[in-house]
C-alpha cells in the first residue's frame, strides 16, 4: 500500500522569526536536501509551499515540480487561519496560489493551514477555501474531528459539509493515545521500524495514511527561537535522515493526489 507524503515548505524565521546570530535563509538547501532524498527511493510527495516562499524561491518551486511533485498552498505569510480574518484568509490564499502557480503554470488544488490551524467545529474557513477553488484541506488533525464523527473513519479522507475534501495527517495508535507520530517529528523521537509498525496498523485500521514533515527537520543549524517547549524541535534532527532513509526502503510514498485519486478525482488533475 502507498501512503502519501506531505511537506510543509517553509523557512525556520517563519515560524521562530528569531534569528540569533546571522544565519540566514535556509529553505531553499533543504527542501533541495528533501528532493534529492525522495529521488534516491522514488518517493513523490506533495509540497504545501508558503506563498513567501514561493515568491522569494521560484527556481525552487519549479525543481519541485520537475521533479513530479504535486504543489499545494501553505498560505502566504505562516499566520495561524484562526488569527485571520475572512477577507485576510481570502487574500492569503490568492496571493498564494498565484505565487505558486506565477512559477510553474501548475493549478493549485490542496491547502493545508499553518499549524494545522483550523477547528473541526469552525466552517467560515473551509468554505472560504472552497469558494476560493481548492478541491481538498488537509488541515484538520482528526483527533480534532467534527461532532458525531467517528476517530476511526475521520482518519480517512472524508467530504465536508461544502464538498470540500478533507485529508487528515494519518494519527497512529499508540496504546490508548492517537498521536501525529506519522511525522518528521515522528521519525526525530522514535526508530524508523517503530513508526512501520505503527504505519502497518494504521493500513489495517483505515488504509492509507498521510505523513508530513518539513524542511528544517533535516538541519540541525536552523533555529528555532525562544518559547517554552521549543527545544523539542531541535531534538532528533540529525537522526531524521538515516531513519527516513531506513523507513523508505519498507515503505511507498506518493502525493495526496495520487493517494487519493479516487476520492479526489479528476479535481486535482495537473492543468495550467
Amino acid at each position: 500500500m502507498q501512503h502519501a507524503l506531505s511537506v510543509d515548505v517553509e523557512d525556520w524565521h517563519h515560524d521562530s522569526g528569531v534569528d540569533p546570530g546571522g544565519v540566514g535563509p535556509r529553505v531553499e538547501t533543504n527542501t533541495d536536501r528533501l528532493l534529492q532524498l525522495f529521488a534516491d527511493y522514488g518517493s513523490r510527495a506533495t509540497f504545501f509551499v508558503l506563498g513567501d516562499v514561493a515568491a522569494r524561491y521560484p527556481a525552487l518551486v519549479r525543481r519541485i515540480a520537475a521533479a513530479g511533485h504535486e504543489l499545494g498552498s501553505h498560505g502566504y505569510s505562516h499566520r495561524p487561519v484562526m488569527d485571520l480574518t475572512r477577507r485576510e484568509l481570502r487574500d492569503e490564499l490568492r496571493a498564494s496560489r498565484q505565487a505558486i502557480e506565477d512559477a510553474t503554470g501548475v493549478a493549485v488544488k490542496g491547502f493545508r493551514a499553518p499549524y494545522f490551524s483550523i477547528k473541526a467545529e469552525v466552517r467560515w474557513p473551509v468554505d472560504i477555501i472552497h469558494d476560493s477553488g481548492f478541491a481538498y484541506d488537509a488541515s484538520i488533525l482528526a483527533i480534532d474531528r467534527p461532532p458525531g464523527l467517528e476517530l476511526v473513519t475521520s482518519r480517512a479522507p472524508y467530504q465536508l459539509h461544502n464538498g470540500l475534501w478533507e485529508v487528515p495527517v494519518a494519527l497512529l495508535r499508540l496504546g490508548r493515545w492517537h498521536l501525529p507520530l506519522a511525522s518528521g517529528a515522528g521519525l526525530r523521537f522514535l526508530p524508523a521500524c517503530y513508526i512501520e509498525r505503527l504505519l502497518r496498523r494504521f493500513e489495517r485500521e483505515v488504509g492509507a495514511g498521510v505523513f508530513y514533515l518539513h524542511p528544517w527537520e533535516v538541519d540541525p543549524l536552523s533555529p528555532t527561537g525562544p518559547g517554552a517547549g521549543r527545544w523539542l524541535l531541535r531534538i532528533g534532527r540529525e537522526r531524521l535522515e538515516p531513519r527516513w532513509r531506513q523507513l523508505s526502503q519498507h515503505v511507498q510514498f506518493a502525493a495526496i493526489r495520487d493517494v487519493f485519486a479516487a476520492q479526489l478525482g479528476s479535481a486535482t488533475a495537473d492543468s495550467p
